[in-house]
């Protein structure tokens, strides 16, 4: 009976109660928003670097290096010559595995990756199954032949058997290779990440879409660019270990590197400390770094967002004071019909937690739903995956809005004795 006068009495004036629920909910929504994006865009984008333990590439931003080879994002920096990973792959003592990647051609928007079949076998750790995993088809064997993400196939609507022509440079419009055409032969499971929306072929596909390039250039009496003249030197060199069908290797943006062990990949790391033509990155520590910058936006996002929770219960109990004051009338009613102080205390008490309690969770449910809004904006524009699951961060703070608001709830209960009282003795 007396929640139902409780409640009844709350919704009496519904305007107001409307507008202080969405007052508290718009306050806890923002900090849920904050917690949750921070966990969850870390745990995004450390789980993408997994495969990646180091990465070997030309001298640079190391930021827009992992931005540009891990995440297929921005744009590449200059090559360096096939010869390092050999040289690489001869110094078994400290390298398990080093794996070329070249970038610069996109399709439809989506970054061409030119590598080596050794990729098909990357694993994040030994106790989880291939990072590429194909859910159907094969792994390409000849030039021209592409593995495709399955995003790529989704939004292209692409199939085995499919062909398909590449664009240079990563811009979804741009002047295409049409002088070869790439045949679909697999499409990747669910990588888990960037990987989702990458277009992988042999590096010998790369290298002769862009030889072919040049060799139009010099038909037509066109001087290639430094850039070109650059990517269009190639290196002799004899790979026993790894034959590939073409004994002219072109260049490389980036080198995937398995170090044998811990300790190995510090002193691989030293190797390159003092090198002015190539530099080693450990991603997971690149992506730290960008996280502790924009970790700092956050810790002064979270202060504003606990302020407005409290200005929010401020705005709350206030409210509910002043209410309650032009209620006495009412509450005076309740008495002469039987009502103890005790009850009238428990009446008021209950409005103030409705109003806390659902504007938390009306807030959690605002706030979790826009991280969910953004981590899918986020997955679709750059195939990072937040993890969907709840963060106890955030569930941790609705609860803790709840408890505070109840203990606060007995400041309005402890002014309405006060003022009740002083009328009493006015009216004694």
């Amino acid at each position: 009976m007396i929640r139902k006068i409780a409640w009844q009495q709350l919704w009496s004036k519904p305007l107001t109660t409307s507008l202080l629920l969405l007052v508290m909910a718009l306050a806890v929504a923002l900090s849920v928003l904050v917690v949750s994006l921070g966990s969850g865009l870390q745990r995004g984008l450390i789980a993408a670097t997994e495969p990646f333990t180091l990465l070997v590439g030309s001298p640079g931003s190391s930021q827009q290096f992992v931005l540009n080879t891990v995440f297929l994002q921005d744009k590449p920096l200059s090559n360096i010559s096939y010869q390092e990973v050999t040289q690489l792959r001869a110094n078994t003592k400290l390298v398990k595995q080093a794996i070329p990647l070249a970038f610069g051609d996109s399709v439809k928007g989506f970054r061409l990756v030119g590598t080596e079949p050794e990729i098909f076998a990357v694993r994040a750790d030994n106790t989880k199954p291939e990072w590429l995993r194909l859910s159907s088809g094969r792994p390409f064997q000849t030039p021209f032949e592409a593995v495709i993400g399955q995003d790529v196939a989704k939004q292209l609507g692409l199939a085995l058997g499919d062909t398909f022509y590449s664009t240079h440079g990563t811009l979804a419009k741009g002047k295409e290779h049409q002088e070869e055409k790439f045949t679909v032969v697999g499409i990747l499971a669910d990588t888990g990440g960037p990987y989702n929306q990458a277009v992988l072929t042999p590096i010998e596909s790369i290298w002769e879409l862009h030889a072919h390039g040049h060799k139009q250039n010099r038909v037509q009496g066109q001087l290639p660019t430094a850039a070109q003249a650059q990517a269009q030197e190639q290196v002799q060199v004899q790979d026993q270990d790894h034959p590939h069908d073409l004994s002219e290797k072109g260049d490389v943006t980036a080198i995937m590197v398995e170090p044998v062990g811990f300790g190995q990949a510090y002193t691989l790391a030293a190797q390159y400390v003092k090198r002015k033509d190539a530099q080693l990155v450990f991603p997971a520590q690149v992506i730290t770094q960008l996280f502790n910058l924009m970790g700092r936006g956050e810790k002064v996002w979270q202060p504003i967002g606990y302020l407005l929770i409290g200005l929010a219960m401020a705005v709350v109990l206030v409210t509910a004071y002043l209410a309650t004051v032009n209620r006495l009338r009412d509450y005076a009613i309740l008495k002469a019909l039987g009502a103890t102080q005790k009850q009238l205390y428990s009446i008021l008490i209950q409005q103030t937690a409705y109003v806390i309690g659902l504007g938390a969770v009306f807030g959690w449910l605002m706030g979790f739903g826009a991280y969910l809004g953004l981590a899918y904006a986020l997955h679709t524009s750059s195939a990072i995956i937040m993890p969907l699951a709840i963060s106890s961060a955030s569930l941790q703070l609705t609860l803790l809005c709840i408890v505070v608001g109840l203990a606060v709830s007995l400041l309005p209960v402890y002014a309405f004795h006060r003022k009740a009282k002083q009328l009493h003795d006015i009216m004694n």
